[in-house]
């Protein structure tokens, strides 16, 4: 691969940018301006680096590429260089395999507590970076928690106002305490998460609702986006069965345009 589109590739990476790479990988040996192997790199802006080949086809290859950054699906295409009336007529064709590659989704969970030991394996488990932040060392250190990516011990509201929050970011706030839920919350209900969920009864939501509108002047299109209380309802009692639940949130946001689409191999 060319280095510069190396470099590019990992500059995005680097900054949670998704992109898609359109590499070809069969090109007849006459008609075609570039052959296998050349690529050329597509963001979701439409913005690229790189070639294979110019023209109408490379315009039809960029707009796969901002589709598949989109989809998340990788896709094979074929273009031709026949042409119609006022186009190039080459007499070749190409293949162009079309390879999304799209931001590791980032985890955040407030709280190192007995539901957020289980909550941080199963976020791991659906490939999340995950990010931990409480104030207390006895229970957010890398004994209890190995498998996370970045444990952050101190007061939750300095280290969330440090943290990277965008929307591949997803928020899951279970302190050992209502008062320390509710600076989490504060702090990050105006962000740009895809998720902010708390832990909570329903006299707790009301609580923090009416605390949200009253006292720090919320607009009710943030508030609307809290997940209070937080996952899905089933029924869940012990600590690992509420992760269960908000890890079956989190799955059914990430995958809302395949529910009731999936289908099963008995």
């Amino acid at each position: 691969m060319n280095q510069d589109l190396i470099q590019i590739a990992s500059n995005a990476a680097e900054k949670n940018k998704p992109y898609a790479f359109a590499t070809i990988i069969q090109a007849t040996l006459k008609g075609t301006p570039r052959k296998s192997g050349a690529k050329m790199i597509v963001f979701e802006d439409g913005s690229s680096a790189g070639s294979i080949g110019g023209g109408r086809n490379e315009k039809a290859a960029i707009k796969e590429c901002v589709k598949a950054i989109k989809s998340g699906e990788s896709n094979l295409v074929t273009y031709d260089y026949f042409g119609q009336k006022g186009q190039s007529v080459c007499g070749g064709q190409m293949s162009v395999f079309i390879e999304p590659h799209r931001p590791q989704r980032t985890f955040i969970l407030c709280g190192a507590g007995h539901i957020g030991l289980p909550l941080s394996i199963m976020a791991k488990m659906l490939n999340f970076k995950v990010i931990l932040v409480d104030n207390r060392r006895k229970y957010a250190n890398k004994t209890r928690f190995a498998h996370v990516d970045k444990i952050y011990v101190g007061p939750h509201a300095a280290i969330l106002k440090k943290l990277t929050i965008n929307e591949n970011t997803y928020i899951m706030i279970v302190t050992q305490g209502n008062e320390y839920d509710f600076t989490c919350l504060k702090t990050v209900i105006k962000s740009q998460a895809a998720y902010i969920g708390v832990i909570s009864s329903k006299t707790k939501r009301i609580k923090f609702t009416k605390r949200l509108k009253e006292e720090h002047k919320i607009e009710a299109k943030y508030i609307k986006n809290i997940d209070i209380p937080a996952g899905i309802d089933i029924g869940a009692q012990t600590p690992e069965e509420i992760a269960v639940a908000i890890s079956a949130k989190l799955i059914s946001l990430i995958n809302k345009d395949n529910i009731g689409t999936a289908k099963f191999i008995k």
